[in-house]
Parts: structure tokens; C-alpha cells; sequence
């Protein structure tokens, strides 16, 4: 199961360069069966598709998404192919044994977030919850353009640093600065990221 999949060489020249980080990890794209998609922005989907418009994962049997994510995925053309593939999950709808989904309103329509809980280790996948994440641990009420309700954002992103913290889970995100994971600890009146370089 790969949650998200970046954008795929549409975008930046610096974007989209997810089969290189994964032959790296020594992963096979053949081997990712299921996509979880935090949201409809094409920085998360369009790695869909490879640089030179082939299916990244050949053996895809299902793209879960939020409800209501499914028509920001539908309005995509370029992504009709996949359709036949989407799976709608709902806010604490287990994925896999160890995966939950988990609404994190405020960013996009069905923003989804993913926590994988081993009983040792606890991973919130946060997708877009952070933007400038050098500026909105410490300050976590600064919110961004491209949120599509910032107060809510604002809200989630609050209360999603809080529980990091009160119960020492990793937190990934995609805009989050190398290694893109870390540990969240109470640093004054907000927060900071230890990571695990």
C-alpha cells in the first residue's frame, strides 16, 4: 500500500521522481496494490502515471480516497483510466489491519488522513496539514492560501499537533522538510518536529 503518490513529472522538474525514491528503497512498483490518497490535488495523484504517460503501479486493484474526494478525482480527464479503481473510504474506516482513515477537514474536500498503529509505533499520515512547516509548528495557527477553509485547517492542524505530541506518533507529511517524518514535542507556546536524521 503506497499512501499518496506524488506528482508524478507533471509539474516542477524537482517534482515526480517517486520511482527513483522507491528503486533506492528497493521497492517494486509491481508490488503496490493499493493507493491511499490523502486528497484530489495533483501533487498527490498524478504520480498515477509515469514521466512518459505509463501506469506507475501495473498491479493497482484499488485507489482508496474520501467520498468526498471522488468528484475532484472524477473532474481529472488525464485520470479516467483509474476511475474503475476508486474505492471511497469514510473517517475510521480500517484500510488494512494496522490502517485507519481518518478525516482531517479544512484543506481540501475529503482531506484524509492515515494512521497505521503497530502497538509499538503510531504514524499519522497528515497529507497537506502543513505547508510552511518551518513556521507552522511553532506557530500552527498561520494558515495557508490554499486551504480551502483555513479555520477549519487551522483547527485540525491544532488539535492533529496536540495528539502527536501527547502520544509521542510519528508524524509524516508531504511538505514536510527531509526525511519528511519525525517525533512532535511541545516547544513553548507551539511545537517542534524532532526528526529521526
Amino acid at each position: 500500500m503506497l499512501i499518496d503518490c506524488g506528482a508524478g513529472g507533471q509539474w516542477e522538474p524537482s517534482l515526480g521522481h517517486l520511482d527513483s525514491a522507491m528503486a533506492e528503497a528497493g521497492i517494486d512498483p509491481s508490488s503496490v496494490g493499493v493507493v491511499a490518497l490523502t486528497h484530489t490535488h495533483l501533487d498527490h495523484l498524478n504520480g498515477l502515471i509515469t514521466r512518459d504517460g505509463r501506469v506507475a503501479f501495473v498491479n493497482l486493484s484499488r485507489i482508496a480516497i474520501a467520498h468526498d474526494a471522488v468528484a475532484g478525482f472524477v473532474d481529472e480527464p488525464h485520470l479516467e483510466r483509474f476511475r474503475h479503481l476508486l474505492a471511497p473510504v469514510r473517517d475510521g474506516e480500517r484500510l488494512a489491519d494496522h490502517l485507519v482513515a481518518r478525516s482531517i477537514p479544512g484543506h481540501a474536500p475529503g482531506h484524509m488522513a492515515y494512521v497505521l498503529d503497530s502497538g509499538e509505533d503510531r504514524v499519522l499520515f497528515c497529507g497537506d496539514v502543513f505547508h510552511v512547516p518551518a513556521e507552522q509548528f511553532a506557530r500552527p495557527e498561520l494558515t495557508w492560501g490554499y486551504d480551502l477553509d483555513q479555520s477549519i485547517a487551522r483547527a485540525t492542524r491544532i488539535n492533529l499537533l496536540r495528539e502527536a505530541s501527547k502520544t509521542q506518533a510519528w508524524l509524516a507529511g508531504a511538505h514536510m522538510a527531509k526525511p519528511g517524518i519525525g517525533r512532535v514535542v511541545e516547544d513553548g507556546a507551539g511545537f517542534a518536529l524532532r526528526s529521526l536524521a
